[in-house]
């Protein structure tokens, strides 16, 4: 039996005033995903995690988290939740201690300093909790404020460009900070504008313009239908007259494109078709070096993207 959805948008929409912030959007996202909110600015993203996180409520539709509605019942929603908005607010003239245990006792925890030193070890602070906050960099900020988010241990996690404007080493330690949360069972919301780190780490992505959902699905579902399902193999060798027809007249492939000692192809379906290609190249004797899927999210995104604004253009004319 599937079990409930970890987090529902059920036609969610907000506007303020004239302004449509977030068209409605219905979403269902499951216990343990970790699931990237992606698009440019303005997309409805931040407005989405607000009205889960009940600091807004929707101008249309609504949301549950958990089973509990964002409009009914949202005091019973944030004791569920730990929140990491882009900009934490923490305070700065306090100690890293002090500030997760003012957020700690706000909670309700019986055991403050267990419940505390419990969120600084996992996110390496534990040396550091008599450190004031305003003195630490960008990074050890970012970590004070995912501390912040998960020290009632809350089975839902929103995070706003959890990585924003850290350097690439402190963006892989958040990464897998993040990791480590979904092995525990959280279910991770978040927006990001790094692309490559969404690929990696999200289950599935939805992408928003203008407060409009254009795309939903898995990273790789994306690549294949924004690009088409094309796959790029690499021989030892420069392949005979005999490989080249039997690549060139296999079901199911198109458009292929041979250069050298490598080719490329299109498929329809390339979760069904790449091990038939590579068990017929193996069968007929090829030395292969390496099979990819051409082209990342990244590039998936900016084809979304520009379809959108071509049409965008058109309905204007």
């Amino acid at each position: 039996m599937a079990s409930s959805p970890a987090i529902e948008l059920r036609g969610a929409g907000r506007s303020f005033g004239d302004h449509i912030a977030l068209h409605p959007l219905h979403l269902s996202i499951q216990p343990g995903e970790v699931f990237g909110l992606l698009g440019p600015n303005g997309s409805g993203k931040t407005t989405t995690l607000r009205i889960l996180a009940t600091l807004i409520r929707p101008t249309a539709g609504t949301a549950t988290v958990l089973g509990h509605d964002v409009l009914e019942d949202p005091m019973a929603i944030r004791h569920k939740l730990g929140v990491m908005p882009e900009k934490p607010s923490l305070y700065e003239r306090l100690t890293i201690r002090d500030n997760l245990t003012f957020w700690a006792e706000a909670h309700g925890l019986a055991d403050v300093d267990a419940a505390i030193r419990e969120a600084l070890d996992f996110v390496g602070l534990s040396g550091r909790s008599a450190e004031r906050v305003g003195s630490l960099s960008k990074g050890w900020k970012q970590r004070v404020a995912l501390a912040r988010a998960i020290v009632h241990r809350p089975p839902i996690l929103l995070l706003d460009e959890p990585s924003s404007g850290l350097d690439p080493s402190a963006a892989s330690a958040m990464e897998h900070m993040i990791r480590d949360l979904t092995a525990t069972g959280s279910t991770v919301l978040m927006n990001t504008h790094r692309l490559a780190e969404a690929e990696r780490l999200c289950d599935r992505v939805a992408i928003l313009r203008h407060g409009q959902l254009l795309e939903l699905g898995t990273p790789g579902q994306l690549r294949d239908r924004l690009l088409g399902g094309v796959v790029r193999v690499e021989l030892a060798t420069r392949p005979d007259t005999a490989l080249r027809q039997l690549v060139d007249t296999m079901a199911g492939l198109s458009n292929i494109e041979w250069r050298n000692r490598s080719f490329s192809c299109r498929m329809a379906n390339p979760t069904i078709e790449t091990p038939r290609l590579i068990a017929r190249l193996v069968h007929a004797g090829a030395d292969i070096l390496s099979v990819v899927q051409a082209g990342d999210l990244e590039e998936a995104y900016l084809e979304l993207m520009a379809r959108s604004e071509t049409s965008e253009l058109e309905v204007a004319a």
